[in-house]
């Protein structure tokens, strides 16, 4: 269950950077947003704005980047450098690599199957090919996703909580009761809950339309500084949800997704603030 993102030969892993990253950060959302985007780019360097003056900053650019509005007279904590010569002062620099899983130890192991991803290919009950070698979390992809359509994996260090639990309870069922057990109900629908800049951020089954294609319909509802929800539906049932904010309704859509009940005849209604519809569905 360890973030095994780009490491040297010998270099100790890190462990996943979990759900406490921010506790001593006191992160709060303006009501201010903007929103700049640069595509086809590099970070070259992270420079500390208590290192360097900001003319010596500046003039470490090779485009006019005061025409972004980021660099003026102000002095910021830190800056990043792009590949691209333009320079952005920023109060917090959050670097996401993704996770790349760390089999060096079994790699060469003759009989091991390795997924495409690069994972231990693992059975419903976290067994390798291997005899007795079980793997859960980071290293493991599941050979069972076809389990549950609104189950994915995502390298998150709560699924590799709940395959580690799992996986234990499966070697315990193996060697005392010589049996299999069924997939955990935490396996039939993805979800993941978090905060974000003091918002509460839950994760539903599809929330991103993953392996959706072009076949789905969009619901949204948003109230500035308050909420933003988000529904995906595939023909007519709910198969997704992304909810930010105190909703309240994590329950009732984690229930519709699961039961799958034809919604088509609410429409946008479903999203309705005027509609309590945990109520209407309980």
């Amino acid at each position: 269950m360890k973030d095994s993102s780009c490491a040297q030969k010998d270099q100790a892993y890190g462990s996943a950077l979990g759900p406490n990253w921010s506790s001593d950060l006191t992160l709060r959302g303006s009501s201010i947003k903007k929103v700049h985007v640069e595509y086809k780019t590099n970070l070259k360097e992270i420079i500390s704005g208590n290192d360097r003056p900001l003319s010596d900053i500046k003039n470490k650019s090779k485009k006019d980047v005061e025409k972004t509005g980021n660099i003026t007279s102000k002095q910021w904590p830190v800056y990043v450098a792009l590949d691209n010569g333009k320079i952005y002062g920023c109060d917090l620099v959050v670097s996401a690599t993704g996770v790349t899983p760390n089999i060096e130890l079994f790699k060469n192991e003759p009989g091991l199957h390795i997924a495409e991803d690069g994972g231990l290919v693992v059975d419903s009950n976290m067994r390798t090919t291997l005899p007795d070698v079980y793997a859960a979390g980071d290293v493991c992809t599941p050979s069972w996703c076809s389990h549950s359509p609104y189950w994915h994996q995502m390298r998150l260090w709560s699924q590799a909580r709940q395959m580690g639990t799992f996986s234990a309870r499966c070697m315990v069922a193996h060697l005392i009761d010589k049996e299999d057990i069924p997939l955990d109900f935490c396996f039939d629908l993805f979800s993941h809950v978090t905060s974000f800049f003091g918002y509460k951020v839950i994760l539903l089954g599809k929330y991103n339309c993953q392996g959706l294609g072009d076949d789905y319909e969009l619901l949204v509802r948003c109230t500035d500084g308050q909420e933003y929800i988000k529904v995906i539906l595939h023909n007519g049932k709910m198969y997704g949800a992304m909810l930010i904010g105190e909703t309240d309704l994590e329950e009732t859509f984690e229930n519709l997704i699961l039961n799958q009940l034809d919604l088509s005849s609410f429409g946008e209604a479903l999203l309705d603030p005027d509609i309590d519809i945990e109520d209407y569905f309980d």
